[in-house]
């Protein structure tokens, strides 16, 4: 009966269609950044207001899927009459809410994976989220995407000559035209290290959205 409501309800069917493939590519988004295959995100400069010195972003998108997953039942309940229920899940809703409000002024590294935490407590400025170790593992890896992510990911923070001769022909010409058109958009040198870099990255930005606010 219950499954035959919702079917039949276009309201409820689009409501759980639309909040699960928005909570299914916010998790994707998340595990691709915090797996540890992509790390160029983590020099990347931190959202306005954050309190934390780090980029928190990715915490932040997984929070707010564990928070849209957290309200799908209320769909279900409210389907089936149970008020009390659909009121019950929004209070619940609050916890992983906080946590999103939190992701965006800081978030606490003992949350965060284990290579994350340790690029952080190296607080070395400029350091690639890449230890030798690591790379070589990567090295030796058996092929395969993952594998072919992350030598890209480490030609481009820590380095074309750590991967060369290990990805496809042309893939490492990609990297390096795409990381160029944006240096040269704003205005960055090969002299700079990578937080002066995320510095000049967060200061464009904010010119740019407001040359773009003042032109409306």
């Amino acid at each position: 009966m219950l499954l035959r409501t919702i079917l039949t309800t276009p309201a409820y069917l689009g409501m759980i269609v639309l909040i699960g493939g928005a909570v299914a590519l916010l998790f994707y988004i998340a595990w691709r950044c915090l797996n540890g295959d992509t790390r160029t995100w983590a020099l990347l400069p931190p959202f306005p207001f954050q309190v934390s010195k780090h980029n928190t972003w990715p915490f932040m998108l997984l929070m707010i899927g564990v928070t849209l997953l957290t309200a799908l039942p209320s769909v279900f309940f409210e389907a089936a009459g149970m008020e009390g229920a659909r009121a019950a899940t929004w209070n619940v809703v609050l916890i992983p809410l906080a946590l999103v409000v939190l992701s965006f002024f800081w978030w606490p590294l003992a949350w965060t994976p284990h290579w994350f935490r340790d690029w952080a407590a190296r607080n070395s400025p400029g350091a690639t989220p890449w230890t030798l170790k690591e790379i070589e593992r990567v090295k030796a890896a058996p092929e395969s995407r993952r594998r072919n992510r992350a030598l890209k990911d480490i030609a481009r923070v820590a380095g074309e000559e750590h991967v060369e001769g290990l990805v496809p022909d042309g893939a490492l010409d990609r990297v390096h035209d795409h990381a160029q058109s944006l240096d040269e958009k704003h205005g960055i040198t090969e002299d700079m290290g990578a937080v002066e870099r995320a510095k000049i990255i967060k200061a464009n930005r904010a010119r740019w959205k407001e040359e773009k606010r003042r032109q409306k």
